[in-house]
């Protein structure tokens, strides 16, 4: 299954915890669902399990805008 993310602005320092990843996947994991950029549709986290991932926002390393995990 694949899940776009929730595009967000950039969160103010200390307010989030936030990943910037250099390479995509950002996160790989034995589940069966993939998580892309809801501004281009890079893969940022693949095969993990639903809600294994929570409450973060991981900036794109292709296009660099921030998404945040439900």
């Amino acid at each position: 299954m694949k899940v776009e993310l929730s595009p967000v602005a950039k969160p103010r320092e200390g307010s989030r915890t936030v990943i910037e990843s250099k390479v995509s996947p950002a996160f790989r994991g034995e589940g069966d669902t993939d998580y892309i950029c809801g501004g281009c549709g890079t893969l940022i986290a693949e095969k993990v399990r639903s809600g294994q991932i929570r409450n973060i926002v991981v900036c794109c390393p292709k296009c660099g805008q921030y998404n945040e995990f439900p």
